[in-house]
């Protein structure tokens, strides 16, 4: 990306969604789906809808209509599953990032609508740097969901997935 700050914010949050998901692999079909009344109401849905929004964001970055989401179409899944799909949405949603900050100011305005037919009601056009900032805010809001029921389900060890935590790793790989 030609905006550090921009690509420093995505990895981290890349690299904390993986840790997430890489988590996920551990669990039981039963701990996936056991209701937990938190988030989406399970880890599997939870993790789902993390999946269809990085798809619904990378859609709208390329100003395409908004593809099927897995959070929304009642098939169950297993943690590789849900893996493979994650592992998908985030390249894809990296590479549209990096393609929508090479094309766009981040003032531009973005077409926040579900397409772009018709008149977009001007409460649907929010700047880049907004869209961009719900992106990294929606994946902490619902990392933080599943990491607590991932201790509900009894995965009680540490989850330092905190920016400093990836510095940290990050540096130590150099």
């Amino acid at each position: 990306m030609k905006d550090p700050f921009i690509d420093v914010l995505f990895t981290y949050d890349s690299w904390a969604n993986r840790r997430l998901f890489e988590e996920s692999l551990h669990l039981t079909q039963e701990q996936l789906e056991r209701p937990l009344g938190l988030g989406h109401g399970n880890i599997e849905q939870s993790l789902l809808h993390i999946v269809g929004a990085m798809i619904f964001f990378a859609d709208r970055l390329e100003r395409r209509v908004p593809r099927p989401r897995p959070d929304r179409d009642n098939v169950h899944r297993t943690s590789h599953e849900v893996f493979t799909l994650f592992e998908t949405a985030d390249q894809e949603l990296r590479q549209t990032i990096t393609k929508a900050i090479e094309t766009h100011a981040l003032t531009d305005l973005l077409n926040w609508a579900d397409d772009d037919l018709g008149e977009i009601d001007p409460l649907d056009q929010i700047p880049y740097a907004v869209a961009l900032s719900q992106m990294i805010e929606h994946n902490i809001h619902h990392r933080t969901q599943v990491m607590d029921m991932l201790n509900l389900v009894g995965i009680t060890k540490p989850m330092d997935w905190h920016p400093f935590e990836w510095d940290e790793v990050t540096r130590s790989q150099r």
